[in-house]
């Protein structure tokens, strides 16, 4: 698995806003530490040099979204890794 970046944000309608290390393929599995289901890549926004992800949380997880704020999610599948000064802490 390859992290993609950190949790920045939950939102109400049970969606995470990531700030992208890695740019993963939309539809992709999103996995936390454990390798438990989180859900899946729903779309990359904002601009290329700074982009984030949004994931889309499985049903099981939605209640649970703000325990991921801060938090590092990986994927399987990954189109491309950006360059980012300081990685992930």
């Amino acid at each position: 698995m390859i992290p993609i970046g950190k949790v920045v944000k939950a939102t109400r309608d049970g969606k995470l806003v990531v700030k992208a290390e890695a740019i993963p393929q939309l539809g992709a599995e999103v996995r936390d530490a454990s390798t438990g289901l989180v859900g899946y890549v729903d779309d990359i926004i904002g601009p290329v040099a700074s982009p984030y992800i949004v994931v889309k949380l499985s049903e099981q997880r939605v209640r649970q979204s703000e325990y991921f704020v801060n938090r590092v999610l990986y994927a399987t599948t990954v189109v491309k890794k950006l360059r980012v000064r300081g990685g992930l802490t």
